[in-house]
């Protein structure tokens, strides 16, 4: 049976928690047509928990489509700068681990997030930086496992949100 050692957390989480990063803030600048992608699938727990869970400055939402489609059309312009980054493992066996590959053990755990830095809205290049703080639990891309996601060809999410917390900082 494989197993993963406390540098084999760090190594994926940080991996994962920088191509996140990278990815969901430059749709955000540009590409806000594929913010829903970012997202699991809508679910119902049986907690009656939505999922994903999206709290944007406290407007709180659980349709990933709703929330792309809202933040296309009534956000102004935005430049996010993230500054910071930090991740942890939060769940290291997300489904039981017997007689699972290294690699199969790399994509079942959860990691959470934090991300802060200042976003520009409304001007291009003078207008004011404001903070913001984002926080997020990412999973694995159920639907990339299943031939949807990466494929072949690398391509793809192979990380999505959960829950996403977002606040501007005054």
């Amino acid at each position: 049976m494989a197993t993963l050692t406390e540098t084999d957390y760090t190594r994926v989480s940080n991996d994962a928690a920088e191509h996140f990063t990278d990815a969901f803030y430059t749709a955000l600048n540009g590409s806000r047509n594929q913010l829903a992608s970012f997202y699991v699938p809508a679910i119902t727990q049986p907690s009656g928990r939505g999922l994903p869970h999206i709290s944007y400055n406290g407007e709180v939402t659980n349709d990933a489509t709703a929330f792309a489609t809202k933040f296309e059309k009534e956000m102004p312009w935005t430049h996010f700068e993230p500054q910071s980054l930090d991740v942890h493992v939060l769940n290291r066996a997300l489904l039981p681990v017997e007689g699972k590959s290294k690699k199969e053990l790399e994509r079942n755990m959860s990691l959470t997030v934090q991300v802060s830095g200042y976003v520009r809205l409304y001007e291009r290049k003078d207008g004011p930086m404001k903070g913001f703080s984002d926080s997020f639990v990412l999973v694995p891309n159920k639907e990339e496992v299943g031939g949807k996601g990466t494929a072949k060809s690398g391509h793809g999410r192979q990380w999505v949100i959960q829950t996403q917390n977002f606040r501007f900082v005054t």
